[in-house]
């Protein structure tokens, strides 16, 4: 299968950090073979696979392999050192993204609220509420998540591995 990776993605998403953690999946015998990659794609092995639907997921035993399936991916992929203390790649994604869209968002908004009579027909606002509001509101929820877990360095301590293209990788009927 040829993937090809859009245009400005980069600034969003670490390709080489990803093509570690696909190399260290294919290890395990999770995930497609990875064949070859270049500057903007790669290629890798076409799983002849389909998604579940819902009702098929629902099923107590569909649902309870894939629970342990799960289990074995959390517990079978050790983090490096450096993962677990960067903390959550999910949130250090957000960061990043919040760093990059903040001046984009900002002028964004400040156009809108110069032309409101133009943006009649459209949300005001790109992310809903003016950036500063919006990033607050995100902070203060980072906050809480955090705490929940009894603050960063304790979320760190209880991370395990998680991938979000596994739902593509896990096989019901193929053992790692």
């Amino acid at each position: 299968m040829l993937r090809i990776y859009g245009v400005g993605v980069e600034n969003l998403i670490d390709r080489e950090a990803e093509l570690q953690i696909l190399r260290r999946l294919r290890r395990k015998n999770v995930g497609p073979r990875l064949l070859g990659c270049f500057q903007n794609g790669r290629f890798e092995e076409f799983l002849d696979a389909k998604p579940l639907t819902a009702k098929e997921m629902r099923d107590p035993l569909t649902s309870t392999h894939i629970a342990k399936r799960l289990r074995e991916l959390h517990e079978g992929i050790d983090l490096l050192p450096i993962e677990r203390e960067e903390g959550s790649f999910v949130w250090c994604s957000v960061n990043r993204w919040e760093k990059q869209c903040a001046p984009i968002v900002e002028w964004l908004d400040k156009q809108a609220k110069e032309d409101q009579a133009a943006c009649a027909d459209r949300p005001l606002f790109v992310c809903g509420t003016e950036w500063a509001q919006f990033a607050s509101i995100l902070n203060k929820y980072r906050t809480w998540l955090f705490d929940q877990y009894g603050g960063p360095d304790k979320l760190k301590e209880l991370l395990v591995f998680a991938h979000n293209d596994v739902s593509s990788s896990l096989t019901l009927d193929a053992p790692y």
